[in-house]
């Protein structure tokens, strides 16, 4: 939105939070402005946004704390998990918490794929009604087999088109019968590239740096137990934080094993891990730092110190946010319920997950060894 507001507008009003309060009175409740300053013609939110903070709200029960669970117990649950999560920070490649073709440069020619025998028709294309067969259920089921079946006939294929095939909350409606759709979860999930893929390229355009990934201590609201995760990064990939959450649940459920965070962040290591549900991801706060004159540079870097500010968020926060964010507290829902039966499905085969770890320890010996080289 664009407004035409008079130069001393912001002479006794540093903040705009009286201009803001006055677009507020035309908004419903659940929508508020909280402060408004001045830019330039070229001024980019997206472009010139240096960090960005994201909160996922986790009820307590899903890392096993529950309404009898002593105080030292709570505490041992909150520190690993704090502990996986913290795995996550530093700059890594995170291709494999995302759906790697949208970072991915296509030039012409590696839009045109060369047949491999068992792998799936170019992505976006539909598949023969012979190649899927989908009998009985409703709407909801028929979409998890329907990825499901596509995933088992791409299981000799390199290339990223099993991304689009991970079951997630946005396919499974409340009260949906999925027994039979998460019984067919049985393909390969994990692999090692040992030589490189041109069509599976990770780039530059993979990385992400994260400044802080952790968690509060236990919190109540509307007799609801839940974790307050805190995800602090320069920018983040399509399903990237609910990916991590996913994979850190997974991981406290002993599901999938520790160092599987350190390996999913090699750019050799292709692996399928869980999706965690959104309607519980919040972004908190976003950090500016635009390259443009040194008046808007002032503009921007009050708002981003403003007290009064970060006062007015905090309370819409606490005081209309939070409660309706609460409603998927409750870990009884089929949101949580048939999200936790679909991570107990995601597990990778022994077999898979020993050689996966093989190829890392050698490529990570074989690093090391470069390095050392390297420096005499």
């Amino acid at each position: 939105m664009k407004m035409e507001i008079p130069d001393g507008a912001w002479e006794e009003d540093p903040d705009g939070i009286a201009l803001a309060d006055v677009i507020n009175g035309h908004l419903p409740y659940n929508i508020r402005i909280f402060s408004i300053l001045p830019v330039n013609k070229r001024f980019d939110a997206r472009n010139e946004c240096i960090s960005r903070k994201y909160v996922y709200l986790l009820p307590a029960e899903v890392i096993g704390i529950g309404n009898a669970s002593s105080p030292e117990a709570i505490q041992s649950h909150v520190k690993e998990f704090r502990d996986t999560l913290q795995l996550f920070e530093g700059r890594h490649p995170f291709h494999n918490y995302t759906i790697r073709a949208q970072y991915r440069k296509h030039s012409p020619k590696s839009l045109i794929k060369t047949s491999r025998p068992n792998s799936l028709v170019e992505k976006g294309s539909s598949l023969k009604s012979k190649d899927v067969q989908i009998k009985g259920g409703n709407d909801a089921s028929k979409r998890i087999l329907y990825k499901l079946e596509k995933r088992k006939l791409n299981l000799n294929s390199t290339s990223e088109d099993e991304e689009d095939l991970v079951v997630s909350t946005d396919d499974i409606e409340c009260g949906s019968n999925t027994s039979d759709a998460l019984s067919v979860l049985t393909c390969s999930r994990a692999k090692w590239l040992h030589e490189p893929d041109e069509t599976d390229r990770i780039t530059s355009a993979h990385f992400r740096k994260i400044m802080s990934c952790t968690c509060g201590e236990l919190e109540t609201i509307s007799n609801a137990q839940y974790i307050e995760i805190s995800i602090h990064g320069e920018s983040f990939m399509f399903h990237q934080i609910r990916k991590m959450v996913g994979t850190a649940v997974a991981v406290k459920h002993a599901l999938l094993p520790k160092d599987i965070i350190k390996i999913s962040l090699s750019r050799y290591s292709r692996i399928v891990l869980p999706l965690a549900p959104c309607e519980v991801l919040v972004l908190s706060s976003n950090e500016f730092s635009p390259s443009n004159t040194s008046a808007l540079n002032l503009e921007l870097s009050r708002f981003t110190r403003s007290t009064g500010v970060q006062r007015r968020v905090n309370d819409f926060y606490s005081n209309v946010l939070l409660p309706e964010v609460a409603k998927f507290l409750d870990p009884s829902k089929p949101v949580w319920r048939v999200w936790l039966d679909y991570l107990d499905q995601c597990s990778i085969p022994d077999v898979e997950m020993n050689e996966l770890r093989r190829a890392w320890t050698q490529w990570q010996e074989n690093s090391n060894s470069r390095q050392q080289k390297t420096s005499y």
